[in-house]
């Protein structure tokens, strides 16, 4: 017998024996093949242990009769493949967004656009925890709204309300502290 097929037969009698055995059998074979992918062992071994938390919450071997070894490295491939064009995506915004400030430089030194940053995230942080973690998932991570109330588990609603509260803070505060590069910062969404 396979040892994917004793892994499923496992997981129908006891599935913590059951994950066990997969995560010693899979584990590095699964970072080697992601590394593959993205080419930095570290973030390799971040999504395999994203996609086996992912496993053990949703349980996919429940409807898996066969074929556990091509299923968990199709799903680690798009996985890695799914990092990578987040990657991209983020730093195609970081460009854009780069391109944007070099644009300003005649009226704002390189050295006042760090220390601007600097105070805009200390004030970010000045935001309750649930508030600030929507507001940087929207504004920095380029989430939509529906992605984070997904992962938040919490209504679309609240993601607004949540965000709303957040720039009306920041606004204020950027306004108390005369910064109006944040405002830009903040309205382009």
């Amino acid at each position: 017998m396979m040892i994917a097929e004793k892994i499923l037969r496992m997981f129908g009698e006891t599935e913590e024996k059951a994950f066990r055995l997969l995560y010693d059998t899979y584990y590095k074979t699964l970072v080697l093949f992601a590394n593959q992918v993205v080419n930095d062992k570290e973030v390799a071994k971040d999504i395999v242990q994203d996609y086996l938390a992912k496993f053990w919450v949703t349980k996919p071997y429940k409807t898996l009769k066969s074929g556990l070894d091509k299923y968990i490295f199709q799903a680690v491939k798009f996985s890695a493949i799914t990092y990578l064009k987040e990657a991209r995506r983020k730093e195609d915004s970081y460009q854009s967004f780069s391109r944007e400030v070099m644009s300003e430089e005649d009226t704002i030194q390189l050295e006042e656009q760090v220390d601007i940053i600097k105070v805009v995230y200390q004030m970010i942080d000045l935001l309750p925890a649930e508030r600030r973690q929507v507001f940087m998932m929207v504004f920095v991570d380029g989430m939509s709204y529906q992605e984070v109330a997904e992962r938040l588990e919490i209504s679309k609603n609240t993601v607004k309300t949540q965000l709303s509260r957040a720039l009306k803070f920041l606004r204020k505060e950027m306004k108390d502290n005369d910064i109006p590069f944040l405002f830009i910062f903040l309205v382009k969404k």
